[in-house]
């Protein structure tokens, strides 16, 4: 079994708007991965700087960030694994992957500039925020400081990191310090 047989067996979990070809753009997750991208905002920008690479994957333009987004958020995580397992029998996949949207809501970590803070004289105002995606509402703000990667690890705390065992936290590029992935791991969490 190819690539494209083993993704287009996956069912695809979105109603409508099926401009893309699921298998296409999870192709094209994968391909952008292995080209050290590390977002799916870089995944999109990596499609658009490689516009060759749609055809042969079944897209006519390249996926916004958004499309890719809310298709991978979509995905089942134990199908995809399963999919990936029949092409790739070598790659060391886990047991299991997390199923119940109660034990494993997300967490999404993000960096903001509050908008107009730089007006005039008054200095920028930076603030790192917590989403909790199942709740659809932020959890948490704190401002920024020094680095982005402190004030989290400060928000976590106060937060109290022991509510974190089976949830996925998710965060941009600003946020991938060993230090910050190891304390989510060590009350539990699991870093993407």
């Amino acid at each position: 079994m190819n690539l494209r047989e083993a993704l287009a067996s996956l069912d695809d979990p979105r109603y409508q708007n099926r401009r893309y070809p699921l298998w296409g753009v999870v192709a094209l997750v994968l391909v952008a991965f292995v080209c050290r991208v590390d977002s799916l905002r870089g995944v999109a920008r990596f499609a658009q700087a490689n516009p060759f690479l749609c055809k042969p994957l079944g897209l006519r333009k390249a996926p916004g960030r958004s499309s890719i987004a809310q298709l991978i958020r979509r995905l089942d995580p134990q199908a995809l694994g399963s999919a990936l397992q029949q092409v790739f029998p070598e790659l060391p996949l886990p047991a299991s992957f997390p199923t119940s949207t109660a034990t494993t809501s997300a967490l999404v970590a993000d960096g903001k500039v509050l908008r107009g803070s730089a007006k005039g004289e008054s200095p920028v105002v930076r603030v790192v925020e917590l989403w909790c995606e199942q709740a659809r509402h932020s959890l948490a703000q704190a401002q920024v400081g020094g680095r982005e990667d402190e004030a989290l690890l400060g928000l976590l705390e106060r937060m109290g990191l022991e509510g974190l065992a089976g949830r996925v936290v998710v965060a941009d590029a600003g946020f991938l310090y060993p230090r910050v992935a190891e304390a989510i791991r060590a009350k539990g969490g699991i870093t993407c």
